[in-house]
């Protein structure tokens, strides 16, 4: 049986579901087993903020009672993902002068702190910031500039805010299940580390995680965040088309979507039916497979029209070579081919990347965010072993309000 302290848990609290995900470190580097997982209908979360903290833990409790029964391990800590439509991001930068013209670790410290300190002026609620790396002179590093000549030094973040009352809120949700928070990471950040490997990560890269209420963006370019944001629709939008399309109800709307549905109108055969199940004792009527397909079509052109609007505003279309498209709403068949057609760029569908392949879960565009969590911590476990970490005790309640407020640098 496993040990607490050798497994990651990775918890996706979503609109529609909770996944669990309990995994290993794998023997080749950056890979992990999944050793078990818990997928739960949610309760209590709309558009990603928790509306019911009682509703929430019940769904947490059996998402990680199931994750824990079939990894045989008891769990004490998670990472979970900090989401909702209030996202948004800046990049910000922090200039010190460089005294002596070669780059020191005081200017550095400098830097950063200048740069710490613009990410809160802007007047929004902080959750938390990542290095991009440093600019001195002509040069531009992700590694410390400490030797590099110059009249002075940047340092660069990209910062990303939201409601610190409901990543609060999320905490409390998960003490109150029995757990502790390990570590957190913004939901869209998550979903990326999942499904993008290295060269994605530098040659330009839009993940569009789509999930039932909202879609999480994160555009990534020379291996740095250039964007991070949280649109306010996702898949159920498509089963309600259908539902007043067709006159039915939401259940039916999405067995259709589900079962027959996909984006390509043109494939549809001449007539060709399709029939939800009976509902109130009745069989259902049938309806145009085409008009289904037209439908779906129909939305999805208007979500990635939204979407290339939204990165060409920020002027990010220059930047993005390959678009990834993972979330519940990435089953839906032939939504790869309305995103390749609205960006004129190479498409795919997002799946975890960096585990062993073998469980079920592992191939889902769903599981993202949890397993994306995993990566993170993994990561982040061996950063701090590189540099002799040791556990340390649970921080005050202040300061672990601290870490949820302005983030764990």
């Amino acid at each position: 049986m496993e040990t607490p302290n050798d497994v990651l848990v990775g918890l996706d609290v979503g609109t529609h579901k909770v996944l669990c995900v309990i995994a290993r470190p794998a023997e080749e580097p950056g890979r992990y087993d999944i050793l078990g997982f818990g997928l739960e209908p949610s309760e209590g979360m709309k558009n990603g903020i928790v509306h019911d903290v009682e509703k929430v833990v019940k769904s947490v409790r059996k998402a990680v009672a199931t994750a824990q029964y079939g990894a045989q391990v008891t769990m004490e800590k998670a990472w979970v993902a900090i989401g909702g439509e209030t996202l948004t991001s800046e990049n910000c930068v922090g200039t010190a002068v460089v005294r002596g013209n070669e780059v020191k670790q005081p200017d550095v410290d400098t830097a950063e702190a200048n740069a710490r300190e613009n990410s809160r002026r802007v007047g929004r609620q902080l959750i938390k910031m990542q290095s991009q790396g440093y600019r001195c002179g002509d040069t531009f590093t992700a590694e410390s500039p400490i030797g590099l000549t110059g009249d002075r030094v940047e340092a660069v973040y990209h910062a990303v805010y939201g409601s610190v009352s409901n990543a609060e809120n999320i905490k409390r949700c998960l003490l109150r299940s029995g757990l502790e928070l390990a570590g957190y990471e913004p939901h869209p950040w998550a979903a990326a580390s999942a499904v993008l490997n290295d060269t994605d990560r530098y040659c330009g890269t839009a993940v569009f995680d789509i999930g039932a209420e909202t879609t999480s963006i994160t555009v990534f370019y020379e291996n740095r965040i250039l964007f991070t944001d949280v649109r306010p629709y996702g898949a159920e939008f498509f089963t309600r088309d259908v539902a007043m399309m067709f006159g039915i109800t939401l259940e039916q709307a999405e067995e259709l979507k589900v079962t027959v549905g996909h984006c390509l109108p043109d494939d549809v055969l001449p007539g060709e039916t399709v029939q939800p199940s009976a509902t109130g004792g009745r069989p259902s009527a049938l309806y145009s497979r085409h008009l289904l397909a037209r439908t779906l079509r129909e939305r999805a052109d208007e979500f990635f029209g939204l979407y290339k609007k939204l990165l060409e505003d920020n002027d990010l279309t220059d930047r993005v070579h390959n678009v990834v498209i993972t979330g519940g709403g990435a089953n839906l068949k032939g939504i790869d081919t309305v995103a390749r057609n609205a960006f004129g760029t190479p498409v795919r569908i997002g799946r975890p990347v960096w585990t062993d392949g073998r469980s079920q879960i592992a191939s889902l565009p769903e599981a993202s965010v949890a397993i994306g969590l995993i990566v993170d911590a993994g990561r982040k476990r061996g950063a701090m072993d590189a540099r002799g970490y040791r556990t340390r005790p649970l921080p005050a309640l202040f300061a672990r309000l601290k870490t949820i407020v302005i983030g764990d640098y």
